[in-house]
């Protein structure tokens, strides 16, 4: 074997390891995944599709470790695997990534019914066969145009769906290596080596973006899981445990203030007007709560209609957001919030500090509603009786 042939068989044997290893890794990410979810039959199907595309990744680097060219049968059950899991690949990342949208069945089993029936004809039709290096090569032009069918295919079928831009880029490397494949069989007969350095470069890079598509899905859903975990699904706003375990470490170090927004006769709202009336004023006040709060702090939902903010005034007075909060709700909403606030000059912990916050906003409806109060300015006769 001469240097040439040498090197060509450690670079393809390259091209084929990453690729394995890529795939060992998204099937160990699918099995992570169906770890955690119910419905886990379409992860069933990505692991098997990925299996049955290591086992081929082996037979084809077997091959060419023994610098031959692969058997006539072994050939076509390798081809018809890839066209099979890429099929089913693609229908599971259309499942992964469509969300809410109905993706037919139909289409994918026409095609599965496709690449089985190439695959038959392929059993009958003779090879088209080049040789080289004293080597011979096989090569089935039908199979190969049907991998052109089904990356046009998978195109249309994706018109309506939000894939992302990676998956149009897989199918686009994958577009470019079918082209160079047929360049380099049928029409340069294995004489050009770009072609074959293409050819085999290629199928890297477009495992490399099926893994990162898997990456990034997995990512957006722990994500969104640590999100619904710690964010209330009404408001948008942290819920009350969150909440107080991050203000807790900020009140040991910083001057922080409290301030307690309750909607007013938002019962009458909802009893007058009915739920989705009262929600969506809630999520108006919450929305409100949160832009004003956000630059100097958090925002959470103690509970009903009872909101919270959290912020560090060291460099803000809270009666001037508090108030600013309560007149833009006055101005951008059909409801009024009475609010009251306590700050750490008044109390020395979370928990006095959201009771003291909460008794200010309770004189404030007290004494007229729609208006904001601060505990220190509460009379003492008053807070005696809170």
């Amino acid at each position: 074997m001469n240097n040439i042939s040498i090197n060509t068989t450690l670079i393809e044997l390259f091209s084929i390891t990453t690729c394995s290893i890529i795939i060992a890794l998204m099937i160990v990410m699918a099995i992570r995944i169906m770890s955690n979810y119910r419905n886990k039959l379409i992860y069933i199907i990505l692991i098997v599709t990925l299996a049955c595309d290591l086992i081929r990744q082996f037979i084809v680097g077997f091959d060419v470790w023994n610098a031959e060219s692969i058997p006539t049968h072994l050939y076509i059950i390798s081809t018809s695997v890839q066209l099979i899991s890429f099929i089913i690949l693609n229908f599971v990342l259309m499942k992964m990534y469509a969300v809410g949208t109905n993706i037919k069945i139909v289409p994918i089993i026409v095609l599965l019914v496709g690449a089985i029936a190439v695959t038959i004809v392929n059993w009958i039709v003779e090879p088209y066969s080049i040789i080289y290096n004293n080597v011979k090569y096989f090569a089935f032009p039908i199979m190969d145009f049907y991998m052109f069918i089904l990356i046009i295919t998978m195109l249309v079928v994706t018109r309506h769906i939000q894939m992302t831009t990676p998956y149009y880029i897989s199918l686009l490397v994958m577009f470019m290596y079918e082209l160079a494949y047929l360049l380099h069989m049928y029409v340069f007969e294995m004489e050009q080596r770009w072609l074959f350095y293409l050819i085999i470069s290629l199928p890297v890079l477009y495992y490399v973006f099926i893994f990162f598509l898997l990456f990034e899905w997995v990512l957006e859903r722990l994500l969104s899981t640590y999100q619904s975990s710690i964010v209330d699904g009404l408001t948008g706003l942290y819920i009350r445990r969150y909440f107080q375990k991050t203000l807790t470490p900020m009140i040991a170090r910083q001057q922080v203030a409290i301030i307690f927004c309750d909607i007013d006769n938002f019962k009458r709202l909802n009893d007058t007007q009915g739920h989705q009336v009262a929600d969506n004023a809630l999520q108006q006040v919450a929305s409100i709560l949160k832009e004003e709060v956000s630059p100097f702090g958090i925002a959470g939902r103690y509970g009903g209609e009872e909101l919270l903010g959290g912020i560090v005034i060291e460099r803000i007075k809270p009666m001037q957001i508090a108030e600013r909060i309560r007149a833009r709700i006055e101005q951008e909403t059909i409801v009024t919030v009475s609010v009251g606030f306590s700050t750490t000059k008044e109390a020395d912990n979370l928990s006095l500090l959201i009771k003291q916050s909460d008794e200010a906003m309770y004189y404030s409806k007290a004494t007229g509603k729609n208006k904001v109060s601060a505990y220190k300015s509460i009379p003492a006769a008053v807070k005696n009786k809170l």
